[in-house]
């Protein structure tokens, strides 16, 4: 176990969709096209060609304790500032992807944060993360987004401390999020937060809702507090005591992201959430064909008189095969929550079942299907299609003229 992983985001969590985690990489012999596709339109960092590069990247991979098995490469487009890492599935290497842009603007110092933010990547397996392109809903959209922000919160942490400097790793931020050089800028990180708080008053940012990466506001913000950790400094024994934990400054930023962005994930969460629990309580209740007055006033007590009397009304005009299908269906959406929610919505159930009067048999037999319908993983994973796919995606972005 590295040090990398005390000092991930909370809210970056691979668990939370149910994916199978393999910490033993292996040193796999893929037939890697994307290598191949490298080594043929791509200047590879060798000591011999790029050895300021290189004594960088070194560097980084001892400040952050990690084998350097990676590829590094410089390719060019003098258009985009960019970086990316391209993994294989399960592998314990990767190429790393650098923009002729990107090395022209950035001393060796700031290049250290971006290299350090493109291996975390690797370590903390965020290629394990779904594509947003392939949700096949807003909620599921939503949800994604909101995992593929909190990785790069992780990965900026990583960056940071592989550069080992808090104004290097802040200075390249702002050199990458404006395209300029300290020729242009003066680095007074205040001033840039002032710019955060104005974003701040003008309220939910669209832009952001659906962006993959948080602003670059945000990022310096997180960052600073994490600099400003008391787990930050007693690791890295530096003689200062800190102001936060981890776990404060990350419910900070999680307040910070959704000042920008609004609360929509977590409104349509609930509304998933309700559905499910709603009829799937239906479900239970009548099980055995009945619903007693005292099952009728504990299902108005738990969703209220409106939303009860609807269901029940419905229920009235309406046979089995409907019900079955509102449980399908409201079950099939919830099928996207998070690991957390799934588990909250599981306790739930079975709380409701334990109140319930009539045939407990045949409840528990309900239960226990709605049970294994919450339990099933949303994204069954297909390691090489999806990397290759989105490490095809990248390089033709940084091919463009």
């Amino acid at each position: 176990m590295n040090f990398l992983d005390r000092f991930r985001y909370r809210y970056d969590n691979l668990k939370e969709l149910d994916a199978n985690i393999s910490s033993d990489k292996k040193n796999l012999n893929y037939n890697n096209p994307i290598l191949k596709s490298l080594l043929s339109t791509s200047v590879k960092v060798t000591p011999e060609i790029f050895p300021k590069i290189d004594n960088c990247i070194q560097s980084v991979f001892r400040k952050l304790e990690l084998k350097n098995n990676f590829n590094f490469f410089v390719t060019a487009n003098h258009n985009q500032t960019q970086a990316s890492c391209a993994m294989m599935p399960e592998s314990d290497s990767a190429e790393i992807i650098i923009t002729s842009r990107m090395i022209e603007l950035l001393n060796i110092n700031e290049l250290s944060y971006v290299l350090g933010h493109e291996i975390s990547h690797h370590y903390y397996q965020h290629n394990i993360y779904p594509s947003p392109n392939q949700a096949k809903s807003k909620m599921e959209l939503l949800k994604l987004l909101h995992l593929s922000r909190a990785s790069e919160i992780s990965a900026d942490r990583a960056g940071f401390l592989g550069s080992g400097d808090i104004e290097n790793s802040l200075k390249a931020m702002l050199k990458i999020a404006s395209g300029l050089s300290e020729k242009h800028l003066t680095f007074n990180f205040s001033s840039y937060l002032d710019q955060l708080r104005e974003l701040e008053t003008h309220g939910k940012s669209n832009h952001q809702l659906w962006s993959t990466h948080p602003s670059f506001l945000v990022r310096m913000q997180a960052l600073i507090w994490f600099s400003m950790t008391k787990e930050y400094h007693q690791f890295f024994e530096t003689k200062k005591k800190g102001s936060y934990s981890i776990s404060e400054i990350d419910k900070k930023i999680e307040g910070s992201i959704k000042k920008i962005i609004g609360n929509e994930v977590d409104v349509s969460n609930k509304e998933i959430f309700d559905k499910a629990l709603l009829w799937g309580s239906l479900n239970l209740y009548l099980s055995d064909k009945k619903f007693s007055k005292s099952e009728q006033e504990l299902f108005i007590k738990k969703f209220g008189k409106e939303k009860a009397k609807k269901a029940i009304s419905l229920l009235r005009v309406s046979n089995q095969g409907m019900l079955e299908k509102k449980v399908e269906t409201s079950f099939t959406e919830a099928s996207i929550l998070l690991k957390t929610d799934k588990a909250a919505l599981v306790s739930e159930l079975k709380k409701i079942e334990k109140d319930m009067d009539g045939n407990k048999v045949k409840k528990t037999e309900i239960l226990e299907k709605l049970l294994n319908f919450c339990s099933q993983p949303k994204y069954l994973l297909i390691w090489i299609f999806q990397t290759i796919k989105f490490i095809m995606k990248a390089l033709d972005i940084l091919h463009k003229p």
